[in-house]
């Protein structure tokens, strides 16, 4: 006879370790906030809300000229400034405007001629922010 306990798990009051599926579901919705969250900062972060610059179209068209096409979308009752550039193919740059967009207007939409130090490899509204 063994008078050694028996430590074998009885099979009908087995419990399952774990958080069940209950469990599951708040952790996948804890998961989801924060993922959202963290989005909506990451997609904000360094910008100005409600100012969305768009750079449309550049061409170079000589080695001291490039054409760029570009809007901003902005609070209408905003004054902005935006800074459009030119860059060479080490990303110094070669030309640099400024633009004030007044109040009033919802959307500018514009074409600007920049005269460059040298040949520029492309060209961009770089950011605009209120005054």
């Amino acid at each position: 006879m063994n008078d050694a306990a028996d430590t074998s798990p009885d099979p009908g009051s087995a419990r399952r370790n774990g958080p069940g599926w209950l469990g599951y579901v708040v952790i996948g919705l804890v998961v989801s906030v924060c993922a959202g969250g963290w989005a909506v900062i990451y997609t904000n972060a360094g910008g100005t809300p409600g100012i969305v610059p768009q750079t449309i179209t550049f061409i170079v068209r000589d080695d001291s000229t490039v054409e760029l096409r570009w809007k901003v979308a902005k609070p209408k009752d905003e004054r902005v400034r935006c800074v459009v550039d030119a860059v060479d193919t080490d990303f110094a740059p070669v030309a640099e405007r400024e633009v004030i967009v007044p109040a009033g207007r919802g959307e500018l939409e514009r074409t600007d001629t920049l005269r460059t130090s040298r040949r520029a490899n492309a060209a961009r509204v770089r950011d605009c922010h209120t005054m």
